[in-house]
């Protein structure tokens, strides 16, 4: 029952994950595209607005907590883990668009893919405890 749990958990967080990698790319997009933002700049912008995103709907849908139930201390470790998983997200974007010369959008797809295990047990094991 509790591997049920746990694995109904991380494809409620995957999916959130993937409304976020739109919400992600999408400002990655707007801001590179039509405001001339350095592309890593606005992936960290992109990320901010996906995290409290992801924040929101992970702790009243996947993790089924209240969100005025001690949502500052929650919030923080959350972004901690996010923070982590960015830093990963945003090498791998770099190293995938600069040395291998794939198009941004394509690299920020696969570095969002290799930010997902990151993101789900540290949150998991620490912010949802």
């Amino acid at each position: 029952i509790l591997m049920k749990r746990n694995i109904i958990e991380f494809l409620k967080f995957s999916t959130i994950g993937v409304l976020n990698t739109g919400i992600h790319i999408g400002a990655l997009y707007i801001l590179t595209e039509y405001l001339e933002v350095y592309y890593i700049t606005a992936s960290l912008i992109g990320f901010i607005l996906a995290v409290t995103n992801s924040f929101i709907i992970n702790t009243t849908w996947t993790f089924k907590r209240k969100i005025s139930e001690h949502t500052n201390k929650r919030y923080t470790k959350f972004f901690i883990i996010s923070t982590i998983a960015a830093g990963v997200n945003i090498l791998l974007l770099y190293a995938i668009t600069e040395i291998f010369g794939v198009w941004y959008l394509l690299s920020q797809l696969f570095a969002t893919g290799g930010s997902l295990i990151i993101n789900f047990l540290g949150n998991k094991l620490w912010t949802y405890k």
